[in-house]
Order: structure tokens, then C-alpha cells, then sequence
């Protein structure tokens, strides 16, 4: 009915404010499920256009031998294999020296597996034989284009070639040398990729073989893996690694898996405070209308109509607010996607419209709105008409409150301060909404500051806790201890250690995980292991937790390691597991690793160890020191293949992750403004809902000031109420959104500041003290005469 209708009208004009806030949260919280989950459809198609396109390979094999091609081509569900070979070596481009890798190919055509994507030049061809075509990140970077020169350590001596173009692979959509090293520096890992007749010239200890296998479109994939990984070990493989686990697919992966995870969780939080927000607003206006409601019922009005009206809105508040939010999230989404594919040079930028989304958006708005609406609606329909329209009398006398029954000497306490305390039971309903509201309010914050503070922390404790060098210092000689030496008599270098690092594959029950073995010294200082002695084991292994679920090993257990570069394969035991953010190495005392090669079938030369291809020296520098003349000192020297600096990995870090700390410090901003919505409306409508009281206290002659402090002390208390069930929701939250995104490659567990919760409860209280200013406001502007008259009759 039209009358109904008007009434609606005038009811949201007069709160327009508060309903504001309910739209605006449920905007957002639609909004942020549009742009994620339109994100993340849009991704994972390009990604996947990509990988078709190119012809990604389905899993590569590690060190298999001559049989295992025959073996894997006869698989059920097996469509194309090849075989390659693949060699870690230092390149030079200009001045610049880093850590590049070279990826064989066949001249004159394109693999079927793993081709490449040329965006300049020409491909490879067998008249130029040392031609190089440079991978798209390593060519923007050092500014490459085909005619410039790349040098490669060929064992002792530097080779060059031209580049004849620039390509984009689908193994290198994001550059990561390998799933310990997921974020390598800018301008210290490359890749390009070779004919046969450069690999020749590299040592064999620095060469691994490889096939690269493709599956038919329709070849039941868990099936094939496990028949390929079966294949493979029969055929003595020292790695297998599926499409899932290929480093960059599966790093974009758990990027995309953020994205999905954000869609839901983040906006989860934003529609339970609108709907929170909702209820509270409408049950407001419900308990305010009772007279109404009841002159409307005794007139013939049928509950049913009543029912409708209130419930309208909600449904229209949850219509209109996801409506707004799933076009912004959209929008919002297509220019997301649009950045990430630009950002990491994905050939396929894929922008679709995913009737998922706004289908799934709407629906969220509209049953936040009507679910929020129901329980007061159906209490506006059950209500008699007399009853209603009495309007609300207090049923409760007024005995002493919770708190002066527990500590009875707060019985003493001035008037003014027991009506606070009082005035906090008197109505349940009323005080649990507000605590409800802080609680939630404080789950959105610390779910983003919790981020925010767990990836500082974690990243401080990788790089001044466990990686201690200062540099990664790779040569062209042997890594002995002369070479040692002379890198440590440099001015401004502390210690210097060598530290072996080779490829590995290790073996469980589970099946095999690819990794990186390194050794130490024994006492070594370049490295920290949280291990209960502090140091590596004089036997076994250490490796990152992740490995126990990855492969199902337990301390004491047997594991098989493979070094495919050496050829070599031993067991050993698991002697402990470390806790480490980045990475799930495996970690071994360098007496320990060539007491264990000595007993390999085909023992390994004297000093293959100290192979430059095999080892590097780690140092540390002075404190104070001017680190980039020591580097460049470094540098300088004859024997110096490449010099990488820690440090500056960890700024690399810090740059690389200002994306993650804008978006989620957008989800703080939204956080905090959700939270001051939600407190600003709880504690209007409480206001609200006394005013009549409060009019009667003015009458009986209380200041405003007096008034002001009471309406203050009451609804701080409420809010401090809140605030210890909100810190322990809270954290629980943001520890559950940390540990979706740990891994194999990232481990990560809230490590929050207790700072972080200190600022939190303040700042709730200081939300609550500026949301109550409007509604002092409004109780200053009451008309006495006309509220105590309406309260009277």
C-alpha cells in the first residue's frame, strides 16, 4: 500500500545516516567478493590460455635414464615426450654478472613441450649455434635486444654469444630459479635458452638432463602422473616434477589461490557486520514503532502486510547494495586482472563475463539484507495490538548490576556511575548488540593488520635470524680454502664460508619432493638453525617442516637423497626439522655429505666438491661497513664469477611486497571504517531508543553535561566489554587467514605484534568516544515537552 510505502520512505529519510552505513558495508562487502572472485576466474584463464598455447609441460623428469623416454611415451594418456638438458651457470651481460640458466633446445623449430613465445628477433637457428634467445624478464631488465652479447662460464672460461631474440616462456611467467628460490633478485637469476652446441662447452657436474612430458586433453591426469612417476624411478630418476609443483605455475597458483580465498573470507567479514549493522537498525526502528505497529494492526492491517513492510527493508537496503557493489567489483576486478598480467608479462590477458559473479553477489546482498531483517520483522508480527500499543516498558526492577554483585564495594561508588553500571543490564538485547559489534569490528581489523604484521615479522626472521650473510659470492676456481681465504682478507669482510649447493630430490613414503641441499661448516656462523642445539647434527639431515606432510617423514626416519648433477645417490636419516619462512631446504654438515658420497656406488673425485659449479662462499660483513664499496671490492676480483647481496634481497623483498601491503592495507582502511560504521550505529539506535529516558532526566533537571558523561561512560563500558572477546575472535581469525596461504614455499603463521592489539583496543575506544558525539548532539537537541508527552500517553 502506498501509505506503507511513504512511511518506509520517511522512516530510511529520518536515519538516512545509519541506513547509509548499511548500504556502504554491503556495497563493499560485495564489491570485494566481485573484484576477487572476477579476478581470480579471469587469471586462471589466462594462465591457462597460456599454458596451452605454449604447450607447458605436464611433468618433467630429472635425471632418468635412456630407457625412461620409450617408458613414458607408451603411458596411457601420454601424448608428446622430449628430452633436453638444463645447466646452472654464472652469465655476464656488460659489467653485470649473475646467476643464469641455460635451456636446451632444438634449432630451426619450436618444441612441442615448453615453447616459447617470441616477442623480438628470431628463433634459434644452427647457423649461429651459440646464439642465445634471452628469457622476457631477463631482457627488460638488463634492457636486451637481439644483436647484444651474453657471456656464459663455460667451466673456467667465459663464452659469448649473440642474442638473436627475446621470448616469453610459460616456465617463467613469474622468474623463479626453483621453489626454494621462488623470489630471485632483479638482475641475478636469467634464463635463455640454447641450442645443444653451447651446453656442450658447460661442465658436466653444472648439466642435468631432463624429459618434458604432455598429456592428452582428455588423459585422466592423476592417473598419468602417478604411471609417469613410476616409470621414472624404475628408471633411476633423481626428480619428478608435476605441473602443480613446476616453481613458477605452482607460486602464480597460490597466488590465484590467495585471490579465491580473499573472495570469500574478507567479504564473508564485511556482509556479517552489514547484516549485523542491519538487524541492529531494524530492530530499532521495529521496537520504536510498536505503537504504530499496533494502531496499524487495530485497523485492520494484517500481520502479513506488516511482515512484508519491515522485511522490505532489508531486501531493499541488500538489493540496492549489491547491486552497487557487484558493478564496481567487476569493473574493479577486469582492472586488476589487467595489472597482474601486465605486471608479470602474461602473453594472455583473458577478461570474461563470469555470470558466477554477479549472480553469487547478488545473492549475498539480498540474504544479508532479508536474514538481517527477519528477527525483528517476526517480532513486529507477533506483536498483539495492545500490547504494542503500550510501547516498550521495562520489565526489570532495579536491582544491582553483575559487576556491584560480584565486588560489593562498588556499591559505594557515586550515582552517576552505578546508573553507568545499571544501565548496562537493564537491557540485554541492547548491551549484547554492542558488544557484538565490537567483537566484529575488531575480527576486520586484525585480520589485516595481523598480515601486515606476520609478513614483517616473518621476513625479519629470515634475514637477521636464519640467512646471516651479508653476500653469496660465486667464483670460476675451485672453492677451496685459498679461495676462501682471499674472499675473507678483503677489507670489510668478517667471515667467510664455502657452503655446497646441489639440486636434490629427497624420498619418503609419500613419494619425492624436489628441493635444495646445502652444507656447512660445523661452525658455522653464516646460517642460524632453530634446532634444539642451535647447530646442524654431525649425521643426517635437517629439513623444513614442510617436508614431514610433503613426503610423510618423522624424525628418525630413513630418507632416499638423489644430487641428479653428481649422479649420486645415498640415504640417510632425518635428525630434525626447522621452522623457516621461505623454502623447504635440507640441510646437512659438509663432513656428513662427503662421508656419505665416499659410500655412493661410484664414489665421486677428490675436490668435486669445490667445484665453482658446486659450491660458493657466503660472507658476513663488518658492522658499519660501506657495503657497496666492499661489494664492488668483491667484484673486482679476477676469481669472482657473480656476487649477490643478501641484503639487498631483503629490500627486493620489501619492494616486491608493497602490492600486498596496499591491498592489504585498502582491507584495514575498509576495516576501519566498517568498524567505525558499525559502533556509530549501534550506539545511534541505543541512543535512540532512550531518548525518551533521557528527556526525563532533563526534566528532572540533569545538565547536558552531566547527561553527555553518562551516555559516554555507559557505551565506552560497553565497548571495553567488547574488546577482550573481540582481540581473542580476532586473532583466532587472522590466524586461520594466515595459515591458508602457508605452504611448501611460504610458511606462514601469525606472528602478530602485541603492540598491534594494544592500538586495536584503543582505537575501538577512541571509535566509540567519536560515534558518540552525533548522538549526544541529538540528545541536546531533544524537545522535552514533546518526548515526555509522547512517553506519557
Amino acid at each position: 500500500m502506498s501509505y506503507l510505502s511513504t512511511k518506509r520512505r520517511r522512516d530510511m529519510g529520518r536515519q538516512r545516516w545509519q541506513f547509509l552505513a548499511v548500504f556502504v558495508t554491503i556495497t563493499l562487502g560485495v564489491m570485494l567478493f566481485a573484484a576477487s572472485y572476477d579476478a581470480f576466474l579471469n587469471l586462471e584463464s589466462s594462465y591457462s590460455g597460456t599454458y596451452e598455447r605454449l604447450g607447458f609441460a605436464d611433468v618433467t623428469v630429472t635425471g632418468a635414464d635412456d630407457t625412461f623416454p620409450a617408458a613414458a611415451a607408451s603411458i596411457e594418456g601420454v601424448a608428446t615426450v622430449e628430452v633436453r638438458r638444463t645447466a646452472d651457470v654464472p652469465f655476464r651481460i656488460g659489467a653485470d654478472v649473475l646467476h643464469g640458466r641455460l635451456v636446451g633446445m632444438p634449432p630451426d623449430q619450436q618444441p612441442l613441450v615448453n615453447e616459447i613465445d617470441m616477442t623480438s628477433g628470431t628463433y634459434l637457428a644452427s647457423d649461429t649455434p651459440n646464439g642465445l634467445v634471452a628469457e622476457e624478464h631477463l631482457a627488460e631488465y638488463f634492457a636486451l635486444a637481439p644483436g647484444d652479447r651474453i657471456e656464459v662460464l663455460a667451466g673456467t672460461t667465459w663464452s659469448e654469444g649473440p642474442v638473436v631474440g627475446t621470448a616469453i616462456s610459460s616456465e617463467y611467467l613469474w622468474p623463479a630459479e626453483s621453489r626454494q628460490n621462488f623470489f630471485p633478485p632483479p638482475g641475478t637469476f636469467g634464463v635463455a635458452f640454447v641450442s645443444e652446441d653451447l651446453l656442450a662447452a658447460v661442465p658436466a657436474t653444472a648439466v642435468a638432463d631432463q624429459t618434458v612430458i604432455r598429456y592428452a586433453p582428455d588423459a585422466d591426469r592423476v592417473a598419468t602422473d602417478a604411471a609417469v612417476e613410476r616409470a621414472a624411478n624404475a628408471a633411476g630418476a633423481a626428480d619428478v616434477t608435476t605441473q602443480a609443483d613446476q616453481p613458477s605455475n605452482a607460486g602464480l597458483k597460490l597466488d590465484l589461490q590467495g585471490f579465491e580465498e580473499m573472495a570469500i573470507m574478507f567479504p564473508a567479514l564485511f556482509l556479517l557486520a552489514a547484516g549485523m549493522a542491519t538487524f541492529i537498525i531494524l530492530t530499532r526502528v521495529v521496537y520504536s514503532q510498536r505503537p504504530q505497529i499496533g494502531t496499524l494492526m487495530a485497523s485492520g492491517v494484517s500481520r502479513r502486510l506488516i511482515t512484508r513492510h519491515y522485511l522490505s527493508y532489508g531486501l531493499i537496503l541488500g538489493f540496492a547494495g549489491a547491486v552497487t557493489g557487484v558493478i564496481l567489483g567487476m569493473l574493479l576486478g577486469w582492472a586488476i586482472t589487467g595489472l597482474y598480467t601486465d605486471a608479470l608479462g602474461i602473453p594472455d590477458t583473458v577478461r570474461g563475463l563470469h555470470w558466477i559473479t554477479p549472480i553469487v553477489g547478488l545473492l549475498f546482498g539480498i540474504a544479508v539484507g532479508t536474514l538481517a531483517a527477519l528477527a525483528p520483522t517476526r517480532a513486529a508480527s507477533r506483536l498483539s495490538p495492545a500490547e504494542a500499543m503500550r510501547g516498550e516498558t521495562p520489565t526489570q526492577d532495579g536491582r544491582p548490576s553483575l559487576a556491584e554483585r560480584l565486588v560489593p564495594p562498588l556499591r559505594k561508588l557515586p550515582v552517576r556511575w552505578l546508573m553507568v553500571l545499571r544501565g548496562v543490564g537493564r537491557n540485554r538485547r541492547r548491551s549484547l548488540s554492542t558488544i557484538l559489534g565490537v567483537v566484529l569490528a575488531l575480527t576486520l581489523v586484525l585480520a589485516s593488520w595481523g598480515m601486515i604484521d606476520t609478513v614483517v615479522n616473518l621476513l625479519d626472521r629470515n634475514f637477521n635470524e636464519i640467512a646471516l650473510e651479508d653476500a653469496d659470492v660465486f667464483l670460476t676456481v675451485p672453492v677451496d680454502r685459498d679461495a676462501v681465504a682471499a674472499v675473507a682478507s678483503i677489507p670489510g669482510v668478517q667471515r667467510a664460508e664455502p657452503v655446497v649447493s646441489l639440486a636434490v630430490s629427497a624420498r619418503g613414503p609419500d613419494g619425492s619432493y624436489g628441493s635444495q641441499l646445502e652444507a656447512y661448516a660445523a661452525d658455522t656462523a653464516v646460517h642460524g638453525f632453530d634446532t634444539p642445539e642451535g647447530h646442524l647434527p654431525d649425521t643426517g639431515v635437517v629439513a623444513g617442516k614442510a617436508l614431514e606432510s610433503e613426503i610423510g617423514l618423522s624424525v628418525g626416519d630413513t630418507v632416499a637423497l638423489s644430487l641428479p648433477t653428481l649422479g649420486a645417490s645415498f640415504s640417510t636419516t632425518i635428525a630434525g626439522f626447522v621452522d623457516e619462512p621461505l623454502g623447504t631446504r635440507i640441510y646437512m654438515e659438509r663432513a656428513a655429505l662427503e662421508r656419505a658420497l665416499a659410500t655412493t656406488e661410484t664414489p665421486l673425485p677428490t675436490g668435486t666438491l669445490e667445484d665453482p659449479s658446486i659450491s660458493l662462499v657466503k660472507a658476513i660483513f663488518d658492522d658499519d661497513v660501506d657495503r657497496t664499496a666492499v661489494l664492488d671490492t668483491i667484484e673486482s676480483q679476477k676469481v669472482t664469477a657473480a656476487v649477490i647481496d643478501s641484503r639487498g634481497l631483503y629490500e627486493m623483498f620489501q619492494d616486491f611486497l608493497g602490492f600486498f601491503y596496499a591491498f592489504v592495507g585498502i582491507m584495514l582502511i575498509f576495516g576501519g571504517v566498517m568498524a567505525f560504521a558499525l559502533i556509530f550505529n549501534t550506539i545511534s539506535v541505543n541512543v535512540a531508543e532512550r531518548k525518551g529516558e533521557y528527556a526525563t532526566m532533563r526534566a528532572n533537571g540533569l545538565s547536558q553535561r552531566r547527561l553527555a558523561s553518562l551516555i559516554t561512560g555507559e557505551n565506552l563500558l560497553l565497548t571495553a566489554l567488547g574488546i577482550l572477546p573481540g582481540l581473542i575472535v580476532g586473532y583466532a581469525v587472522a590466524t586461520v587467514f594466515m595459515q591458508s596461504y602457508s605452504s611448501d614455499m611460504f610458511t606462514f603463521e601469525l606472528d602478530m605484534n602485541w603492540t598491534t592489539l594494544v592500538f586495536s583496543a584503543v582505537a575501538m575506544l577512541l571509535v566509540a568516544l567519536l560515534s558518540v558525539v552525533p548522538a549526544i548532539r541529538t540528545v541536546r537537541h531533544l524537545d522535552i515537552a514533546s518526548v515526555v508527552r509522547e512517553r506519557s500517553t
